[in-house]
């Protein structure tokens, strides 16, 4: 049984139509000189270091800050802003945490200052335990002033997401509720007075998680979910503008292994409209074949926004154990990049392939018109999970930051880590 905050247990086999769409093979023939380094941000400690979801926040209008949640400890962190390297936090925990896994922020009471909303998953490995509960936290520098309790004695909740979905001028929240053979994918809407409803939308186990967006730009807010376990689908509830759903799967992958792991919802092409970036790359379900290849199955993967409700699948990248996605100017060209980071872990008898060339972090570089796949000679060796990128000390330039996530790891690796790249690249056409 996988033990990741957000792994699970699969069986199945894959159609082999997406199978013959999974293949990814760049249209250049690169050479590359690659050199991938890393500062730590907040240093290990000399223990378990197991950062869940590293995430830009704001405080307020014109605050913002980097936050990560450690669910063994029971904790999320504030860095303190600035920050360059070994950076100084603020760690928050109370007696009702039991295993926090994300935060996002908002104004719901309208004095200018948000309020944090705490996705705490509560057990660890899949369970259909009735420990996952959502709150919402008020905060004063470092420490919680007050803790009100939206929901509780639900299933793993894995996220939790402000947003005002039924057009009444208050903040209601997405919610994942993971589970294991149970979960759901819903919204709880606020009545005001500290009173919410709990909306299901739909009662699918897996879901890590729902992202309120207005994705077919009508004005509202849809909901975008990544749902994994016995699914592995890319769901959008179209909203009505009342907070009325109607339900379409984007993408099915036919198989219960193939590993679904994160989502990102951007604007690729610079068109304007959103499109969906998703990783799938859990080597830790339980019921992966043994003679089949991460390789074949893992990467990343595009929906792209076509208009009118119309979203066009493209594999994008082989990648085995994607688990998160950004876009960010890793080679300082100018121009931004597709960053992946792969979660390979020392833990939880998952075999690597020998002849398999994912590092730990690759990216796309696009260049004469084709997306080239690079991965450096040498990787980071941690095994990375989450990735935000930030102005952290203020300079006006981004950091890409990763959280490791290393349940075996007992010495003083660092928890959060600032990457950067340096390389040579020369292409011809195949």
């Amino acid at each position: 049984m996988s033990f990741l905050v957000v792994s699970i247990i699969f069986c199945g086999c894959l159609s082999e139509s997406v199978k013959e769409e999974i293949s990814s093979e760049p249209l250049l023939d690169c050479e590359t000189t690659a050199l991938v380094s890393y500062e730590p941000l907040v240093d290990g400690e000399n223990s378990h270091t197991i950062v869940a979801n590293v995430r830009s926040i704001k405080l307020n209008e014109s605050s913002e800050v980097l936050v990560f949640t450690e669910p063994i400890d029971g904790t999320f962190s504030i860095l303190e802003y600035p920050c360059i390297t070994n950076c100084s936090r603020s760690v928050f925990g109370n007696e009702s945490f039991i295993a926090p896994l994300r935060l996002d922020a908002a104004d719901f009471d309208g004095d200018g200052k948000n309020e944090l909303v705490l996705s705490d998953i509560g057990i660890l490995p899949p369970s259909d335990e009735k420990y996952g509960k959502v709150s919402i936290l008020t905060i004063n520098n470092s420490s919680i002033v007050d803790e009100q309790i939206i929901i509780q004695n639900i299933g793993r909740v894995a996220c939790a997401e402000a947003a005002d979905l039924d057009s009444d001028q208050d903040l209601d929240l997405t919610i994942c509720e993971f589970g294991n053979t149970n979960g759901s994918v819903g919204w709880l809407e606020n009545l005001g007075g500290e009173n919410w409803t709990w909306h299901k939308l739909e009662n699918k186990s897996g879901a890590i998680e729902a992202t309120p967006v207005d994705i077919d730009g009508d004005g509202d807010l849809d909901i975008v979910s990544i749902i994994s376990q016995l699914s592995e689908e890319i769901v959008i509830f179209w909203n009505d503008g009342s907070g009325n759903f109607v339900q379409e799967t984007l993408f099915n992958a036919n198989t219960t292994y193939y590993g679904m792991s994160g989502i990102n919802v951007v604007d690729y092409g610079n068109d304007g409209d959103k499109d969906i970036l998703f990783t799938n790359g859990d080597v830790l379900d339980g019921d992966f074949p043994s003679n089949e290849n991460f390789w074949d199955y893992h990467g990343l993967s595009l929906l792209e926004n076509m208009g009118g409700g119309e979203f066009q699948y493209q594999k994008l990248m082989s990648f085995t154990g994607a688990y998160d996605s950004a876009i960010y100017d890793i080679d300082s060209d100018g121009d931004d990049e597709i960053v992946v980071i792969g979660f390979r872990p020392t833990f939880g008898g998952a075999i690597f392939d020998d002849n398999d060339p994912s590092p730990n972090i690759g990216w796309l570089d696009f260049i004469d018109q084709s997306w080239v796949t690079i991965f450096p000679t040498n990787d980071i060796d941690i095994p990375l999970i989450t990735l935000e990128v930030m102005d952290l000390n203020g300079d006006g330039e981004r950091s890409l930051i990763a959280g490791n996530h290393d349940v075996t790891n007992s010495t003083d690796a660092p928890k959060l880590i600032s990457i950067s790249a340096n390389y040579n690249i020369t292409c011809v056409e195949n």
